[in-house]
Formats: C-alpha cells, sequence, structure tokens
C-alpha cells in the first residue's frame, strides 16, 4: 500500500489501528513515518491534537455554561474570565467568539416571546393556507384523499412559521404550532375537497 498520499492524521490513524489489531505495524506504514520526521514525532503530535481537541472542549463547555447561568452575559466578561495554557490567546478569542455565538444563538432560537406566540399564530393561519392548497393539488391529482403529502404540508407550514418568527422548531412554541398549522391544513383540504372535488 502507498502510504505516502496519506495525510500525516490518517498515517498515524493507521498505524494505531494495526497495533490495536494485530500488535503490529507493517514495514511500509514505518517506513512512511521515519521518512516523516520519526514515529516519537508523530506520537507528540498525536498527543498534541488530543490535548488541544480536550482544551476545546473545555473552553466549549465553560462558554456554554457561562451563557446559560448568567442572563445577558456579555462577550469581553467571557473572554477574560477563561483562560488557557493549550491554545494561544489569539486562537482562544477566536474560539470563544465562535462558541459564545453559537450557544447565544441556541439561546435565543429557544426564547419564548410575545413575538414569538404572534408570529407562530400568524404562521399557523399563512402556513395551514398554503399547506392545504398544496395537499388540495395533491388530492385533485390523485383524485382521492391521499396522506403521504402531510410531510409537505408538515414543511410548508415549518418554513413559514420559521420564516415569520425567525426561530427554528428547537423552540417548543414553533415546534407546536407547525403541527397546529399542519392538521388545520389537513382539515381544510379534506373539507374543501369534499365541495369541490
Amino acid at each position: 500500500m502507498d502510504y505516502s498520499k496519506y495525510s500525516d492524521d490518517e498515517l498515524i490513524d493507521s498505524y494505531s489501528t494495526m497495533l490495536d489489531y494485530s500488535g503490529k505495524a507493517n514495514p511500509e506504514i514505518i517506513d512512511e513515518i521515519e521518512e516523516r520526521g520519526g514515529l516519537e514525532s508523530f506520537l507528540k503530535q498525536k498527543e498534541l491534537k488530543e490535548k488541544n481537541r480536550k482544551e476545546v472542549g473545555r473552553i466549549s463547555k465553560e462558554v456554554h455554561d457561562a451563557c446559560k447561568n448568567y442572563v445577558g452575559v456579555d462577550l469581553d466578561f467571557v473572554k477574560q474570565s477563561i483562560t488557557s495554557n493549550v491554545l494561544s490567546r489569539e486562537d482562544l478569542d477566536y474560539l470563544i467568539e465562535r462558541k459564545f455565538i453559537e450557544h447565544t444563538a441556541t439561546i435565543t432560537d429557544k426564547e419564548i416571546n410575545s413575538n414569538t406566540i404572534i408570529g407562530s399564530i400568524v404562521g399557523i393561519l399563512i402556513g395551514s393556507v398554503l399547506g392545504s392548497i398544496f395537499l388540495i393539488i395533491c388530492i385533485a391529482v390523485f383524485n382521492s384523499i391521499v396522506y403521504f403529502p402531510l410531510i409537505g404540508v408538515y414543511i410548508i407550514s415549518y418554513q413559514t412559521i420559521k420564516f415569520i418568527t425567525k426561530k427554528s422548531r428547537n423552540n417548543a412554541v414553533v415546534f407546536i404550532a407547525s403541527f397546529i398549522a399542519t392538521i388545520l391544513a389537513m382539515l381544510i383540504a379534506i373539507f374543501a375537497s369534499k365541495l369541490f372535488i
């Protein structure tokens, strides 16, 4: 096998896998590792990567906890409260900013306020009308009441509500509203089809 095309990560992973399964590595992989600086260098790289991975996990958790435990927490406060002996200050700040944005977006998405409720009600009305039109077309095409397009109706309802509220189905109100709009669309479509089809 030609290991020269392997990245350093792929090479060390292959080496580790061979050791785990057979207790030894084949000569070709050992030769390639030696050409790239030797096994000791590779093992140090692997150890450093694992250390970095654990550090990123620790920092992500600290940012998450800071966002969860302190309402309206400031990014600068989070940056000052988290330190690292593994990451450079620049890498640490970048990671904190990225995780801060992710966690605050998640919190905002799950937040229920008057805009979410009003937007969901409006979304139910619009989504159920759009969904029922789609379902009526499906009933007309198949010349009978069909239920498999309800997935499409749910998607139409959900996307309408999501567009209006700017929140995803992770928000309980949006999730419930999407379900209600789907049921309403189905009822409207069945009633309309009995009248006109």
